[in-house]
């Protein structure tokens, strides 16, 4: 088949890894190249086994690091507790690291076949698929004229789906996959009524700096402030460049990206810790700033169009797991075309079994953890600290592992 991606990101290219050997594939990528700054992530779970799989996880183990754990800081600068990763790892059989989010996509850029037609700076503008009666990708655009009978650009065959570019190409394709994150320009058009975003209530700022002074103190241990209402990490992503990340509690109202503002981040985290302070005074012009939110969406494909990663099953930022189920999920939906050939619906509908369920659960643990790392009061706060006391008890750890690997 002639299959186009939406999405150069973790989905898209994971996903383009696995449809190369049987398929023409175009992935269509808005950002200029490869996306930098980011923010460290777990790398464990389902997307740790998938990419076992795909033959990837060694070049990703090898952008990787491993981190003795996080230690807990308050606004004095006093150490307030420490939690050791050893236990996760334990629990996970090894299969746990930490790395940098673009480092994930690198990794996947680095291993992805000569064969994929890989396209930056290239916007969709709009999805056609003469299969569906109406509907629409973004706003103002339709299934209106079809494409007629032609090759894979310009003018499609009447069944078969195309996009359209900014500069008002059409690519005709078998199958259309929107890997194109949370703020899909595809969800709207599978599903409709679902595509806007979910906000759940929190706003996150990351961005990386050189400060090779700081990485060293903060060394081998990852900085979480012990504060309400606002957190921030700091650690060191190498010898020379520190990674911070900041949240806080907003109202889950909006659905608008915001606009970085540099002073604002700022005045809004001044004081949570000495070394989150330094961090701050260094922060970027531009940096990554957003809502954490979900994607939910009852149906994950309609005619020749189908979602994968972020786009369909965000499950926020603040679940840890969203690269782990991004690269999972890719896996599983070319597992599915893989195993039905050529019947197309059968294989999307596979898909969504297969997958559905282990992504709705990641998406429950999401919305149920997403508290703890802003809490809301001094008593949460404090609840908080006796139950990190209560993990270095014997056994404690091992049993809390297992249960965080589980969700």
């Amino acid at each position: 088949m002639d299959i186009t991606i939406i999405g150069g990101g973790v989905a898209g290219l994971a996903l383009a890894h696995e449809l190369a050997p049987d398929h023409d594939v175009i992935v269509l990528e808005t950002s200029p190249g490869p996306r930098g700054g980011g923010y460290m992530i777990d790398f464990f779970g389902p997307g740790f086994i998938a990419a076992e799989r795909m033959g990837v996880i060694e070049e990703l183990r090898a952008r990787g690091h491993a981190f003795e754990g996080v230690r807990y800081g308050t606004p004095d600068g006093q150490e307030s507790g420490r939690i050791d990763v050893g236990p996760l790892v334990e629990a996970a059989g090894g299969r746990y690291f930490s790395i940098l989010r673009p480092e994930v996509e690198l990794g996947l850029l680095a291993v992805l076949p000569p064969s994929v037609d890989l396209r930056y700076s290239t916007r969709v503008v709009a999805i056609h698929d003469p299969a569906l009666e109406d509907g629409a990708a973004n706003p103002g655009a339709t299934v209106a004229r079809p494409p007629a009978q032609g090759p894979r650009s310009g003018p499609a065959a009447p069944r078969r789906a195309a996009v359209e570019l900014a500069d008002g190409t059409l690519l005709a394709s078998d199958l259309i996959v929107a890997c194109d994150g949370v703020r899909s320009v595809a969800r709207e058009l599978v599903a409709p009524g679902h595509g806007p975003i979910v906000p759940m209530g929190y706003r996150v700022a990351s961005y990386l700096y050189e400060d090779p002074e700081l990485a060293a103190e903060l060394g081998e241990r990852m900085l979480m402030t012990d504060t309400v209402g606002r957190v921030g990490w700091a650690y060191a992503a190498d010898e020379a460049r520190v990674g911070v990340m900041l949240a806080e509690r907003v109202r889950a109202a909006g659905t608008q990206r915001p606009t970085p503002d540099r002073e604002r981040l700022q005045r809004e985290f001044a004081g949570l810790h000495p070394q989150v302070d330094r961090a701050l005074a260094h922060a970027p012009e531009g940096f990554y700033d957003d809502l954490v939110a979900q994607a939910i969406a009852p149906q994950w494909s309609r005619g020749r169009v189908v979602l994968a990663g972020d786009a369909a099953h965000a499950p926020s930022l603040l679940a840890g797991q969203g690269t782990s189920v991004a690269i999972a999920g890719a896996e599983a939906l070319a597992r599915s075309l893989r195993a039905t050939g050529p019947h197309l619906e059968a294989g999307l509908a596979e898909y969504e079994r297969r997958w559905r369920p282990t992504a709705e659960k990641v998406q429950r643990s999401g919305r149920r953890s997403a508290s703890y790392f802003t809490p809301s009061s001094p008593f949460q706060l404090r609840v908080q600290q006796i139950g990190r006391r209560a993990i270095g008890l014997p056994g404690v750890s091992r049993l809390v592992a297992r249960s965080f690997i589980a969700a």
